[in-house]
């Protein structure tokens, strides 16, 4: 057997009594195996296609937990079934090694903080070879009073769980039993309507239909689930009434729902997620079909449209109808929502084809930027999330990455103030490829983290090169992700860059997203005290896309904060983003911060900007990432900008 983390090959063989396997502990039997086994294949998910829902799970799972692996683990007879995973490509493994089989002999957590001083785990072969695990932590998932699996997270290096994190983890726990549960109810219940109706008059059969319309319910918004998707694809590619790709299906998702229901409690999120389905029932007309199909994603089937053109316009006004504030018992919540889309007619495959593709279009959109719509890319798609993964990993020991140097400038004075490194990738056979289409897997999968180490260095070793030439006369900005921040002891992999190549902290500054605060403001807080002792300056990217808080930035050891392009390309004409500008650059001055305007690209929105009182811009205006040799003829002409 072959299973694969990270596309590291494991092979896994069958032995005999006199191999080394004896020397570890095979999970044994629960008291309640033949029932436990029976309550598992009654919920009929054991060799089923992936679903989204769970997918968004364990993906949550490794970066708010800042591990590498999540699973949702299915305890069979003799395997172990994984119905999602994030981090790892395998299907299944077998029960003899698994950590899971072991989880599910309690209902309490089954928390491994070293496997490699467990003597439980310490001669497995997943701990003394690859992948070589040596964190697991899983919680007990129930069919009933049945475990029958566990959702866990794992990291190949030892580690200890906070309590919240427990906490955290229990909750998604909670979340996927209750998935399951809704999901065996109305199988049973469409089953159960399905029988009744083929067996009764037209009467009793119009009377079925209703409960099956009020079972297929979502309860939160009243809109219907993903069945009614389903038929409705069947129904219009049936009649052919997608000819031309007048019909679209749309997958609309609410970005950063976690963060909202972080920072405002459930009830808050439940609301935003309610007042959407509001809005797309209002933009609605009477063809066009609209499901809830789990969290905050809704699946949208627009029909009736003349033609394909007629139907981008019209989804259009779909998605700006639906993305406008959100206004609660918290005040005004500025959330976007990120719509992907497919013409029915242009892609083959039955319903769940379609609908997976759609999920893929909306994913690639948030590649772009959150908020958007973008329509399904083909190429893209072709290229694969997994491919892209593999060829990621093996990029990063065969030098096809490189860093481009934006500068940023003064405006009064034109002089030179810094430079932005962003990361580039030249792919051997695909060529260039954009970050909004690398970034995003690299995220998931925690490659970002050996990525953004390779980064730190490069952008150090450039300083250095520079300073040996006379010619570091500003520092480099490097962008820090969540993960890469929160995953693993930052402090020393800049520490490590700096003392490599012999840069002082002063000339490297470090770029983090708003969102990293609330993940957890005390532990971000004190790595950023730690950084700070480097001599490293910090800065906000991207300030005003998620969730600002003047608590948090007050709290922060910020020196710098980027206010985000979306509101500087509207800056001239409209008189709010004046007034929300300005009112960010007099709090900056008032917590004695640096302001930095991106995305700059006009005279015009430079010289607002300084009336406003920032100064220190960056953008297309001043020049566009260009290489090291690049930014050597560059210099002298800021002078001229």
């Amino acid at each position: 057997m072959i299973y694969v983390i990270g596309y590291t090959a494991i092979f896994v063989q069958d032995v005999d009594e006199n191999s080394e396997m004896r020397h570890y502990v095979r999970p044994p039997q629960p008291d309640d195996e033949l029932d436990r086994l029976e309550a598992l294949h009654a919920m009929q998910l054991l060799d089923t296609e992936p679903e989204e829902v769970f997918d968004r799970i364990t993906r949550m799972a490794c970066s708010a937990l800042s591990v590498p692996v999540s699973l949702v683990s299915l305890v069979d007879k003799d395997r172990q079934w994984f119905k999602s995973s994030c981090g790892l490509q395998a299907n299944e493994t077998s029960r003899d090694v698994s950590f899971c089989g072991h989880a599910i002999l309690s209902d309490a957590p089954f928390v491994i903080d070293d496997a490699g001083k467990d003597p439980r785990f310490a001669a497995n072969p997943l701990v003394t070879g690859a992948p070589g695990i040596r964190f697991y932590a899983g919680v007990p998932i129930h069919a009933g009073s049945h475990r029958i699996g566990t959702l866990c997270i794992i990291d190949t290096v030892p580690r200890s769980l906070a309590s919240r994190d427990l906490t955290l983890l229990k909750s998604l726990a909670r979340t996927v039993e209750d998935l399951l549960y809704v999901r065996q109810v109305t199988l049973e219940s469409v089953h159960s309507l399905n029988d009744w109706m083929s067996h009764y008059g037209a009467k009793s059969r119009e009377h079925a239909q209703a409960l099956r319309h009020l079972v297929l319910r979502d309860h939160l918004t009243g809109l219907p689930s993903r069945v009614a998707i389903d038929d409705a694809i069947v129904d219009i590619v049936a009649d052919g009434a997608h000819h031309k790709g007048a019909a679209l299906l749309a997958v609309i998702d609410i970005d950063n729902l976690s963060a909202v229901n972080q920072r405002f409690g459930h009830d808050v999120g439940d609301g935003l997620i309610a007042l959407t389905a509001e809005r797309l029932r209002q933009v609605s007309n009477n063809v066009d079909v609209a499901a809830r199909i789990g969290g905050g994603m809704f699946a949208f089937l627009l029909r009736g449209a003349p033609d394909h053109r007629s139907a981008v316009d019209r989804l259009a006004q779909v998605h700006a109808a639906v993305n406008q504030p959100f206004i609660g018992s918290h005040g005004v919540i500025q959330c976007s929502l990120t719509t992907g889309y497919v013409p029915l007619g242009q892609q083959e495959g039955n319903s769940e084809a379609l609908l997976d593709t759609a999920h893929e279009a909306v994913r690639q959109a948030k590649a772009l930027g959150h908020g958007l719509m973008s329509a399904y890319n083909r190429s893209l798609g072709r290229l694969g999330h997994r491919a892209l993964e593999y060829d990621l990993r093996a990029a990063i020991s065969t030098d096809q990455f490189f860093l481009v140097y934006q500068p940023k400038i003064d405006f009064n004075s034109r002089a030179l103030v810094g430079w932005e490194a962003l990361l580039r990738w030249r792919h051997p056979s695909l060529g260039l490829i954009a970050p909004c289409d690398f970034i995003p897997v690299a995220e998931e999968s925690g490659v970002i983290v050996p990525l953004g180490r390779w980064t730190l260095n490069e952008a150090c070793r450039q300083l250095r090169a520079w300073l040996d030439a006379g010619k570091a006369d500003a520092g480099v900005a490097v962008n820090l992700s969540p993960r890469q921040f929160l995953h693993g002891d930052i402090v020393e992999a800049v520490r490590t860059s700096l003392a490599a190549h012999g840069v002082p902290g002063s000339l490297l500054e470090l770029e983090l997203t708003e969102t990293v605060a609330v993940c957890d403001i005390d532990r971000v807080i004190a790595i950023m005290h730690e950084l700070k002792r480097l001599q490293v300056r910090l800065s906000i990217d991207d300030f005003g896309t998620g969730f600002s808080s003047l608590s948090y930035l007050m709290r922060l050891p910020v020196d710098i904060l980027k206010i985000d392009r979306s509101f500087i390309c509207q800056l001239v004409t409209d008189q709010r983003a004046q007034a929300l500008v300005k009112g960010v650059i007099d709090i900056c001055e008032g917590l004695g911060m640096r302001v930095i305007a991106e995305g700059v690209e006009t005279i015009a929105q430079a010289s607002l900007l300084s009336v406003l009182g920032c100064s220190t811009m960056q953008g297309y205006l001043f020049g566009r990432p260009m290489s090291p040799d690049q930014c050597e003829e560059a210099r002298q002409p800021f002078a001229d900008a």
